[in-house]
C-alpha cells in the first residue's frame, strides 16, 4: 500500500513537472514583430539553454499611403492684402502765402501775388499797372503786405484777401518817371483789355506824354493774361486797382448792377480822395477794372494824390472798409 502511495506521488510529480515545462515553453515563443521590411529576431530569455523550435516571418505588405498634393495658395503681399482705408485728414491752410509767381512779364520777370486769410470771400488789390511811372502804388502795396503781417486779425475770418504789388515790372525797372509807363512792348496795360478796347483812342483830356499803344488787340501782353488767368481761376467779389495821382476813386462803368458804384460809394466814405472823380474829359477804352465789372466783379480805380507819396494812412481805412463790404 505504502509503495503504490509512493508511486503515485512520483507520477503526480512527474506530469507536474512536464506541465510546466510545457507551459514555459509556450509562454517562451515570442509573436513575430511586425515590422514591415526587418527579420523577426526573438527576444533573449533568462534561460539559455532554452532555445525556440521554430519562427514565424511575416511576408512584408505593401501598403499605400496616400500622396497629398499642395494646393495653390494666394500669399498676401501689400498690393493684394486688404488694407483698411484711412480717411485723410484736411490740412489746414496756412494764414498767409506768398509770394505766388502767376505769370511773367515781356522780359520774364515775375509776376507776383500774396495771400492772407483763408476765408470764402476772396477780394484783390492790384497795383503798380503803370509801372516806374506810378512806382508809389506798389510801395503802398508792400505797406499794407507788411500790416497784414503784423495784424493778421485785420482780416475777417470769412474773407481771403490777395494783393498784387506790382503788375508791370518791366516798366518799374525801366525808370521811375514817364518812361516807366508802359511795358516793353511800349503798350499802356491799362489799355489792353477787353473792355472797349480800341488801338487808337481820342488823346484828348487824356495822358499824352509820350506815344504809347493800346497793343495789337486785347490781352496781347503776357502780363495782362497772367492777371486774366489768376483772376479766372478765383471767385472774386471785389476788385481794387491802385493809380496814382489825384483824380479820385472811378468806379468799373459797364456794371448793370452798379455794385462797382456802391463799392465806390462806400470807400469815398471813408477817405480823403474826390468820389464822383475828377472828369477831366478823357474817353477810358481797354481799361481792367471796366473788363472786371463786365465779367461781374465789383470793381475800382482808386488815384493816390501824387506820384510820390504811398498815402498809407489814407488807405488804412479804405482797406478796413474794403474787406468788411458786402
Amino acid at each position: 500500500m505504502h509503495n503504490q502511495l509512493v508511486h503515485s506521488s512520483w507520477i503526480l510529480t512527474g506530469v507536474m513537472v512536464m506541465s510546466l515545462f510545457l507551459g514555459g515553453c509556450v509562454n517562451l515563443i515570442p509573436e513575430p514583430t511586425p515590422t514591415m521590411f526587418l527579420p523577426v529576431i526573438p527576444p533573449a530569455t533568462d534561460n539559455p539553454s532554452i532555445t525556440p523550435t521554430s519562427t514565424s516571418t511575416k511576408i512584408p505588405t505593401m501598403i499605400s499611403t496616400p500622396t497629398l498634393i499642395p494646393t495653390e495658395t494666394t500669399t498676401l503681399t501689400p498690393e493684394n492684402a486688404f488694407m483698411p482705408t484711412e480717411t485723410p485728414t484736411p490740412i489746414p491752410l496756412p494764414f498767409e502765402s506768398g509770394p505766388q509767381v502767376i505769370g511773367q512779364s515781356v522780359e520774364t520777370r515775375p509776376i507776383v501775388v500774396y495771400r492772407f486769410g483763408t476765408g470764402n470771400v476772396e477780394r484783390l488789390i492790384v497795383a503798380d499797372i503803370h509801372g516806374g511811372y506810378e512806382w508809389n502804388t506798389s510801395v503802398l502795396a508792400t505797406q499794407i503786405i507788411h500790416y497784414i503781417e503784423l495784424h493778421p486779425d485785420i482780416i475777417p475770418a470769412d474773407v481771403t484777401l490777395y494783393i498784387l504789388p506790382m503788375l508791370n515790372p518791366d516798366g518799374e525797372a525801366r525808370d521811375h518817371g514817364i518812361s516807366g509807363r508802359a511795358n516793353a512792348n511800349d503798350v499802356d496795360l491799362n489799355r489792353n483789355w477787353d473792355a472797349n478796347w480800341e488801338k487808337e483812342w481820342n488823346l484828348f483830356g487824356c495822358w499824352n506824354e509820350e506815344p504809347i499803344s493800346a497793343g495789337p488787340y486785347p490781352a496781347s501782353e503776357p502780363e495782362t493774361i497772367a492777371l486774366i488767368n489768376f483772376i479766372q481761376s478765383r471767385h472774386f467779389s471785389g476788385i481794387i486797382s491802385y493809380h496814382s495821382a489825384g483824380l479820385g476813386i472811378f468806379p468799373g462803368a459797364w456794371d448793370e448792377n452798379r455794385e462797382s458804384f456802391r463799392l465806390a460809394a462806400a470807400l469815398a466814405l471813408v477817405s480823403p480822395y474826390p468820389y464822383p472823380p475828377v472828369d477831366t474829359g478823357c474817353t477810358y477804352t481797354g481799361e481792367f477794372v471796366n473788363w472786371t465789372t463786365k465779367i461781374g466783379i465789383p470793381s475800382v480805380d482808386i488815384e493816390l494824390t501824387n506820384h510820390t507819396d504811398s498815402d498809407f494812412e489814407f488807405n488804412l481805412p479804405i482797406l478796413k472798409r474794403f474787406l468788411l463790404w458786402n
